[in-house]
């Protein structure tokens, strides 16, 4: 398996993204998480706002998972000489993201008699983070058959 350090020299020589997958920066940069450092979520969060920073966190820690394991396929279809095996793992990953970002947009919705509750964005995140995880494992299992 790649390490981190193979993947830091892909990212530099390659001008492959490390950042994220589909554009999270509103996920990122929320007001409230200011306050994560108050917070210790190794521990289950006692209130609401809480649960919502280390839901937020750990969305992002799988979401930056998620972005070294996609890049080192990207990187391995490109070594293959199958025509566009490259577009495909694109256009596969792409298409994935809209399918995450369209379920847990329903999982938000269905929490719209709450208003502004703290469990409307934990829930949506939770479920960012479920999906993400799941992605991890598929592109692993995928890189792994290439």
């Amino acid at each position: 398996m790649i390490t981190k350090i193979n993947l830091l020299i892909l990212y530099i020589f390659t001008g492959m993204s490390l950042f994220s997958q589909g554009h999270i920066d509103h996920i990122k940069n929320q007001e409230y998480l200011k306050l994560k450092n108050k917070v210790d979520c190794s521990n289950p969060p006692g209130d609401n706002l809480s649960a919502r920073i280390c839901a937020n966190l750990a969305f992002q820690k799988s979401d930056s998972i998620l972005t070294l394991v996609y890049d080192s396929l990207l990187l391995k279809a490109k070594t293959h000489f199958i025509d566009s095996l490259e577009y495909k793992v694109i256009r596969m990953q792409k298409n994935w993201r809209d399918f995450r970002d369209s379920h847990c947009v329903i999982i938000y919705d269905s929490y719209e008699d709450c208003g502004g509750c703290h469990l409307r964005a934990i829930e949506y995140l939770y479920c960012l983070t479920e999906l993400t995880e799941n992605r991890i494992k598929e592109l692993r299992k995928l890189y792994n058959g290439l």
